[in-house]
């Protein structure tokens, strides 16, 4: 591969990837990384999508017909490295469960045909899983030898140091910049704090976590309003507002349900908080989108979050599944306007120098070229 450079052609890369539907983070950011010009003016790409479900519902739920499709994309995966003969070859592989097992069958024809691969992290959980068994270890140690690894963010990168050892390259995420939206003067001013929280209703997003804390914050006599959106998951709309009725919270909370493009936006232009209590993250891109709208985040010890959400200057960081700490949090924005706002204004800062889709596009560019020198 190292001689790539001195081709008419452009460098062949193999997407082996998962596109929308369903929309999650990691199908949006292979989208935006197949649909960028400028990568596609710096590389010739090939797809496979590996597609299982097409909503978040049917994601983890084992059928036949998945294993059936499974061997078929395995076929697929064969017949595009024959035709199209890639330098290297990019996958967002799974790193744990059932996902994983069937990855590693792509990863043997993969290495069979002698291609190199880069892998994509986009998920956590193989330190614990190689420490808990031997066998599983050394699969893993097999799937990453000899290959190009990506995290997220340093901190990732203690969950595969037993059994990868070289350096792994580091590519936070980034997303499209919303000029219509993230301007201050555009915010909307109101007399009650709006708290807002944007995910997926599952459990471990810390849902019913949050709204203990805010049940704790009107015990102790704060006034807001806050709104819930997303689409329901594991919890289901009547099950939130079920708690929501139980703890007298329903003239302070409002379960609004999925909302997309520039009706999500404007519920972040509303807000004046936004909290993310997530236990199972591994980025977290609405801590992001909240960020380019100059709110304080307040979210977790979780992923990488820490390394974007700065603790006690663009927000506040808690420990996962903690009501009391999150409401306390909470309550300290609420009573202070000056401090929400100096917060949103370092958070808006920060995501606009590290965390936009260009700056994404530009790091995921020289990465690629860095790893077909070297190689």
């Amino acid at each position: 591969m190292k001689n790539y450079k001195n081709k008419n052609i452009l460098p062949k890369i193999l997407c082996i990837i998962q596109l929308p539907p369903p929309v999650h983070g990691v199908t949006l950011m292979n989208s935006y990384l197949i649909n960028s010009e400028f990568i596609n003016s710096n590389f010739s790409l090939g797809v496979v999508n590996l597609q299982f479900a097409k909503s978040m519902d049917k994601l983890n739920l084992f059928s036949f017909k998945k294993v059936l499709k499974s061997f078929i994309y395995g076929l697929e995966i064969l017949k595009k490295v024959c035709t199209f003969n890639p330098h290297l070859v990019y996958f967002t592989i799974n790193p744990t469960g059932f996902a994983f097992y069937r990855d590693v069958y792509y990863v043997f024809l993969l290495k069979l045909c002698n291609k190199h691969i880069v892998y994509h992290l986009h998920g956590k959980g193989i330190k614990k899983n190689a420490e808990s068994n031997f066998f599983k270890k050394q699969i893993y140690k097999w799937v990453f030898k000899n290959t190009d690894v990506i995290c997220l963010s340093e901190r990732l990168t203690a969950d595969i140091d037993k059994i990868y050892k070289c350096k792994p390259f580091i590519v936070p995420n980034g997303i499209e910049v919303q000029p219509r939206f993230n301007r201050e003067r555009e915010r909307v001013d109101s007399s009650v704090p709006q708290i807002l929280c944007i995910s997926n209703y599952t459990r471990n997003k810390g849902i019913l976590e949050l709204v203990e804390a805010l049940a704790i914050l009107k015990n102790h006599g704060y006034n807001f309003i806050a709104r819930f959106v997303g689409a329901p998951f594991d919890l289901t709309v009547e099950m939130i507002e079920e708690v929501v009725n139980k703890l007298d919270l329903t003239r302070f909370v409002k379960i609004v349900g999925p909302l997309y493009g520039d009706d999500k936006f404007k519920e972040y232009q509303l807000a004046d908080i936004f909290v993310f209590p997530t236990y199972n993250d591994v980025f977290g891109l609405v801590n992001l989108e909240a960020m380019q709208y100059a709110l304080p985040v307040i979210s977790t010890f979780e992923g990488s979050i820490p390394d974007i959400v700065i603790d006690n200057e663009t927000g506040f960081l808690v420990e996962t599944q903690n009501a009391q700490m999150l409401a306390d949090k909470i309550a300290l924005l609420l009573k202070d306007k000056n401090k929400r706002i100096e917060m949103g204004k370092k958070g808006y800062e920060r995501f606009m120098n590290n965390y936009t889709l260009d700056h994404f596009i530009t790091n995921i560019n020289n990465t690629f070229h860095n790893i077909l020198i070297s190689n």
